[in-house]
């Protein structure tokens, strides 16, 4: 246990005592008032000075909520009582619920009437997802709530201390399918916590650092839908001449039109075969599914896995520089088409998947341009038939009859050739978003473990010690003999008329305010009440700016 030679000895040289020395000859002094808010000696080994490790039940009231029985309609309404579940934390202020229930919803189940300013953490499935309410409301059983101490942490650095454990509590998960975490396991795991005022900076600091990662990463996932912008822009002018309008000198291309049809010596399907949902290993052979063909390029991991004893034509099977689009898919990808450009498994085409043969190669990359650009689209999501959401079909009769502009062959390898220029541009802006992507992932962990290794922002000497601030509130709790309360049940007061009768079998919920016994205790508590809410609505405010 933390002892006053460990507050006043070398461990705090650079620091102010904050209680006085023992007698050199004197016996050990007692423990500390917080020995039971501390971890031992050993645990605190590592701690920047002046910290201390804490387990989180420490650290306020934790709780759970509840769900009304689900046969009774009553206890649930359009509006009402927010009701929080894990879907509804965001990782930040939550200010709205898919759920709400009625007060007698409330009444009638665990569930807890929480205010502003509660810190919330899921317990199922999505281990260590947050939140912190933004208005009065309750939550299921899955969440897990805090009411922060006062004086003893700030709300937003327990946040982000619990933001920095997320994947310690995802570890200590249990279960089969859907993992969770109990509330004893989350009471019991240990924090590190710096003085009170050095919490608030390292909050402050990562609210500053955290918001311009936020602004960053939101203009970075625009780059994907610019690129394939321009990527389209760059379609368009291959198809409609423009592109080349300086290679041809000046003037509109004088382009012949033709179909898809024309183009073409045939067009192959493949088989419709009950197959394993995994790709084929290197000695078994496989069908290709569209989502094979449906992100530009050929990916043949997208296959399936053909019995041994299933027969399929070698004339189905799928190489290299074979056309291949699908006929059925959603509107938006229906009609998705690649040229294979690499293959080593052993693939055959299925129903779904057909392979356009053409009568001359050469105009084979220049189809492929023409059903990706706008002009090929438009025509594709015309022709598909089916009033499923899901799926819609393009029958080969539908895809013969695409019309295309037919540029003379040596302008067809110029475009080619200009194409494949800016699109290698479009690929490399891709890869490089890709990298910024995994960068920008690491920040946010990376500043909070610089955060709290006592690394993000200077330590003051002056700053009262955690191990000083626990045996402070510890002692004054235990004078004053109060604390922060629990999530409460609405209602009159116990005894009072119209008051909901006891439930046999166990004791009556707390109140959130006790029973005042005179008017001067009520006005008391009353004050106390209302300082509460401010002080909720503040650290709210705080997190929102």
């Amino acid at each position: 246990m933390l002892t006053r030679e460990r507050i006043n000895g070398s461990a705090r040289s650079n620091r102010p005592s904050h209680s006085p020395p023992a007698p050199a000859c004197a016996p050990a002094p007692p423990p500390l008032p917080c020995q039971e808010m501390t971890a031992p000696r050993e645990e605190q080994e590592g701690l920047p000075e002046g910290w201390a490790k804490v387990e989180l039940g420490q650290l306020g009231i934790w709780g759970s909520g509840g769900t009304p029985p689900r046969t009774n309609p009553a206890f649930y309404a359009e509006s009402g009582i927010p009701w929080l579940v894990i879907g509804d934390l965001n990782d930040g202020l939550v200010f709205g619920a898919k759920n709400h229930i009625t007060e007698s919803g409330l009444k009638n189940s665990a569930a807890k009437l929480l205010d502003p300013g509660t810190l919330l953490v899921a317990m199922y499935g999505s281990i260590g997802k947050m939140g912190i309410t933004g208005m009065q409301c309750a939550t299921n059983q899955a969440i897990a709530f805090c009411i922060p101490s006062e004086g003893l942490t700030h709300l937003k650095f327990l946040f982000y201390a619990l933001k920095n454990e997320q994947q310690a509590l995802v570890a200590q998960g249990q279960g089969g399918a859907q993992q969770n975490i109990s509330q004893t396991i989350l009471k019991a795991h240990p924090v590190p916590l710096p003085p009170l005022p050095e919490q608030k900076r390292i909050a402050d600091k990562l609210d500053a650092l955290l918001s311009r990662v936020e602004a960053g990463r939101e203009r970075l996932e625009r780059v994907p839908k610019l690129v394939k912008q321009f990527r389209q822009a760059v379609l368009s002018a291959a198809v409609s001449g423009e592109l080349t309008r300086e290679w041809r000198g000046g003037g509109d291309a004088a382009w012949e039109e033709t179909t898809i049809g024309e183009l073409l010596t045939g067009i192959e399907a493949g088989l419709n075969v009950k197959c394993e949902e995994r790709p084929p290993l290197e000695a078994e052979r496989g069908l290709v599914k569209i989502s094979a063909v449906t992100w530009g390029r050929f990916q043949q991991e997208e296959s399936k896995t053909l019995p041994p004893t299933e027969e399929v034509p070698e004339t189905r099977r799928v190489k290299r520089g074979d056309f291949l689009i699908s006929r059925a898919n959603t509107l938006e990808l229906v009609g998705a088409c690649v040229i294979v450009e690499r293959i080593t498994k052993k693939l055959y085409l299925s129903d779904k998947v057909l392979r356009l043969n053409f009568k001359n190669d050469g105009n084979k990359v220049w189809a492929l341009y023409c059903l990706r650009s706008g002009l090929g689209r438009q025509q594709i999501e015309s022709l598909v038939s089916g009033n499923q959401l899901s799926m819609r079909n393009l029958s080969q009769d539908a895809l013969r009859s695409i019309v295309l502009p037919l540029p003379p062959l040596p302008e067809q390898v110029e475009i080619v050739r200009r194409v494949e220029a800016l699109f290698a541009i479009a690929d490399r802006l891709e890869q490089r978003y890709q990298s910024a992507l995994v960068s920008f992932q690491r920040l946010t962990p990376a500043l909070l473990g610089k955060a709290f290794r006592g690394e993000l922002v200077p330590q003051n000497p002056a700053d009262e010690p955690a191990s000083v601030l626990l045996a402070r509130v510890r002692a004054q709790r235990a004078a004053e003999g109060t604390g922060p309360k629990r999530g409460r049940k609405p209602g009159k007061a116990a005894g009072q008329d119209g008051a909901e009768p006891k439930r046999r079998g166990r004791p009556p919920k707390a109140q959130a305010i006790p029973t005042a016994m005179n008017e001067a205790e009520a006005l008391r508590l009353l004050q106390e009440r209302r300082q509460q809410r401010a002080e909720g609505a503040r650290l709210v405010g705080l997190f929102e700016d």
